[in-house]
């Protein structure tokens, strides 16, 4: 039984350093992703490319803080196709609009 504590108490800390390094990361990011967020809403959406000719491309700056912003409820997304590409098209939410008006 103590076995098994230790155990869980070694996943839940390591699970909780990685939080508290997220959330660090995040604060240091924030002017990034509220320019990124006012970007969206300004421009009508914004593209990001996911395959050119076949080939997978990865734009990791974006895609982080998109991401987050999409589980915010901040924006949306959608995959669109073409007949050789693909891209992940994102859209500012309803809420995502109401807090980029009262940040601007």
């Amino acid at each position: 039984m103590t076995t098994l504590t230790n155990l869980r108490e070694i996943l839940i800390k390591s699970k909780e350093e990685e939080f508290h390094l997220e959330c660090e990361e995040i604060v240091k990011r924030v002017d990034h992703i509220k320019s990124l967020l006012i970007k969206i809403s300004d421009n009508g959406g914004l593209q990001l490319p996911l395959t050119i000719r076949g080939a997978e491309v990865r734009m990791p700056e974006y895609e982080k803080d998109l991401n987050l912003l999409e589980r915010c409820g901040l924006v949306k997304s959608r995959v669109r196709f073409t007949e050789h590409n693909s891209f992940r098209v994102y859209e500012i939410s309803g809420e995502g609009a109401t807090l980029v008006k009262n940040l601007s």
